[in-house]
């Protein structure tokens, strides 16, 4: 009987853990979106490398073949083997063509009492002026937003807004590419509660 007993209170304290756990899904999130805009990033690793490089490779390889001759002059002079020359290394390749990364970033501001210490949101593009979804990129990111407090979190990703870039727009600036909304999906709390959009 004791068993069975501590069992049941077992089982009430995790239906009750668990229904904290989750919270209200109807009620929204108590998190505003301040700010959100995203920006493509374009490097060329063959500009950022050192002009000097190679030079300074040729008279690091001239030093230790120097080296190596005045050790093998007097190891021919005590009767010892001479050392071979020293190997020359092919020039390391680096990355070619253009590295292109995007980054997006969104400022949280929490308007609830519990601080935040997780976040997944979907970053949602439209095609300016209509209602039509042309990309949709999901970020879950660990934060830690005090209540009241405001942070940005920004993600860098090669993952670009619609998957492909519309050659159409080729020069317009980023913000007049496609209209924008930030989609909040769940927020993971410091008491280890949880709130999660409803499903659609």
């Amino acid at each position: 009987m004791r068993l069975l007993c501590s069992m049941l209170v077992l089982f009430l304290f995790a239906l009750g853990a668990s229904a904290q756990a989750l919270s209200n899904r109807s009620a929204g999130p108590e998190l505003t979106v301040m700010q959100k805009q995203w920006r493509m990033d374009v490097r060329n690793p063959a500009l950022e490398k050192d002009p000097l490089q190679s030079i300074k490779g040729r008279e690091q390889e001239v030093r230790a073949q120097q080296d190596v001759a005045r050790q093998n002059e007097r190891r021919i002079q005590e009767g010892l083997p001479a050392l071979a020359p020293p190997v020359r290394l092919p020039a390391p390749s680096g990355p070619r063509g253009l590295w292109v990364t995007y980054i997006y970033e969104v400022n949280f501001h929490n308007t609830g009492e519990k601080g935040i210490r997780k976040l997944t949101w979907d970053y949602v593009f439209y095609e300016p002026g209509t209602e039509q979804e042309v990309g949709r990129l999901q970020f879950v990111r660990r934060v830690s937003i005090g209540p009241g407090k405001t942070r940005s979190v920004v993600v860098r990703t090669r993952s670009s807004p619609t998957g492909t870039i519309d050659a159409t727009k080729a020069g317009k600036k980023s913000r007049d590419l496609y209209s924008e909304q930030i989609v909040i999906k769940s927020i993971g709390y410091a008491d280890g509660s949880v709130w999660q959009a409803a499903s659609n």
